[in-house]
């Protein structure tokens, strides 16, 4: 890839984290150094006491050619879903530990930055999910998931019933917890350890894990790439909520449908040439072999 292609680089931060202000600052220099425009998200231009320089994530996205993103898996989330209808790529510089999302530590910055520059990178190309309420024939509130879309009980309601479709087809009526509807991408956050399986990261389908069932036989179904699944809340004697990468959150009622498919839009995210995605996942769930 040409690196003149770069001429101007959107930035976002996470002010939650306690080195972000210092690496923003590095990362600001080193990106002016290379006579680069730089666009600041809110939280950075407010981390650097530059509030008016501030733009929004959605104008970032069409007006740059790379997004650079200082926090965690979370930040990443966020931004995805905030840059809008784009296919800029984004590269996460981990301020923190190493997450799946941000491969890049933050002490990496400088030599990476200086590779992605030379148009030495690779691109991940994650999908997404599409998930949409539907109360009484209408559709209320549609959004983007890169991670998952969780339909979930409040912490005083009893269980409740969900009936599932594939495709026009019932699948079963779960009596569960919930339901989990991931990516590939967040196939390793909560459907894992609701004992989901793991999706190698570009792989076109997604997983629906009941949360809790109580039949015992009751496991993740795994979607093909153009399937259509709707998840009908047959009952529920509490709140219940739909929440859509850990940060939307809906409130849902009986009869209510959530309609999930395979989003066209996809997340595009730069990762170092030799990157290992084996390596953080054994990394992240501590797998070390057997003991024996």
């Amino acid at each position: 890839m040409n690196p003149v292609r770069f001429k101007i680089i959107g930035v976002a931060a996470n002010i939650g984290k306690p080195e972000s202000r210092e690496r923003l600052i590095e990362l600001r220099r080193l990106l002016q150094e290379q006579g680069l425009t730089v666009q600041l998200d809110p939280e950075a231009a407010g981390l650097l006491g530059r509030p008016q320089e501030a733009r929004s994530l959605a104008e970032i996205g069409q007006q740059t050619d790379l997004v650079i993103v200082l926090g965690g898996d979370g930040t990443i989330l966020r931004v995805a879903r905030e840059l809008g209808a784009t296919d800029t790529p984004v590269l996460g510089v981990n301020v923190g530990t190493l997450g799946f999302l941000t491969s890049v530590r933050a002490e990496e910055m400088r030599p990476t930055l200086a590779e992605i520059l030379r148009g030495e990178f690779n691109i991940s190309e994650r999908h997404t999910l599409e998930t949409t309420v539907i109360r009484g024939g209408q559709r209320l509130e549609t959004h983007r998931a890169l991670n998952d879309a969780v339909i979930s009980r409040s912490a005083f309601s009893r269980i409740v019933r969900l009936q599932l479709w594939l495709d026009g087809e019932l699948l079963t009526e779960y009596v569960c917890d919930g339901m989990i509807f991931a990516t590939a991408t967040g196939s390793t956050a909560y459907s894992l350890s609701a004992g989901g399986p793991i999706l190698m990261p570009e792989t076109r389908a997604f997983v629906v894990t009941p949360i809790c069932p109580h039949a015992l036989s009751n496991r993740s179904v795994i979607a093909g790439r153009n399937a259509a699944a709707r998840c009908v809340v047959a009952g529920a004697a509490g709140e219940l909520l739909l929440t859509v990468d850990g940060q939307v959150q809906l409130r849902l009622q009986v009869g209510d449908e959530v309609d999930v498919r395979r989003a066209e839009q996809t997340v595009r995210l730069v990762t170092r040439r030799g990157h290992s995605y084996f390596e953080i996942l054994r990394q992240k769930l501590k797998w070390s072999g057997a003991n024996v």
